[in-house]
């Protein structure tokens, strides 16, 4: 595991959001709002409880994060007619512009992992990928009271 954390921070494995082209953009917008215009271009218009979701945050930081993007133009929000309490996220013409960038760079690295992987190799990325995905979706096991202590008889 050390091996990999070295390959990941120092070697050529850093995570595509490190890669210079994605740091140009992340000065630009921050990620978690990056993340947002690309999953809304992909599902198009989302509640803010889907787009949470999606997000995997909470709907607070989910609303924040709708409301920045509207700040800037990205988004535009309203409310459902039938359930007022429901508001809905849907890009806007210069937020489709913006996640379109976004994609491009992100597709640019996908295309340099592909191209240096044979299709079995590609395959079998994706499959470890998937198991490493659904490890992290597992929450953690809490270890029961008392777990991690021993009782130690203690002579008097």
């Amino acid at each position: 595991m050390e091996r990999l954390l070295d390959l990941i921070l120092t070697g050529g494995l850093r995570p595509p959001l490190f890669h210079p082209d994605v740091l140009a953009l992340d000065r630009q917008l921050p990620r978690s709002e990056m993340l947002a215009l690309v999953l809304l271009q992909r599902h198009g218009e989302r509640t803010m409880s889907e787009l949470a979701e999606h997000l995997g945050a909470p709907l607070s930081t989910a609303s924040g994060i709708g409301e920045r993007l509207a700040r800037r133009g990205l988004v535009q929000r309203h409310r459902k007619p039938e359930d007022r309490r429901v508001v809905v996220v849907r890009l806007t013409r210069k937020g489709e512009t913006a996640a379109g960038k976004v994609r491009e760079q992100v597709d640019g690295l996908l295309r340099r992992v592909a191209g240096a992987l044979t299709e079995e190799e590609l395959a079998q990325l994706l499959a470890l990928l998937a198991k490493v995905s659904a490890a992290f979706q597992v929450p953690p096991q809490e270890a029961s009271p008392g777990a991690a202590f021993r009782s130690i008889p203690i002579e008097e």
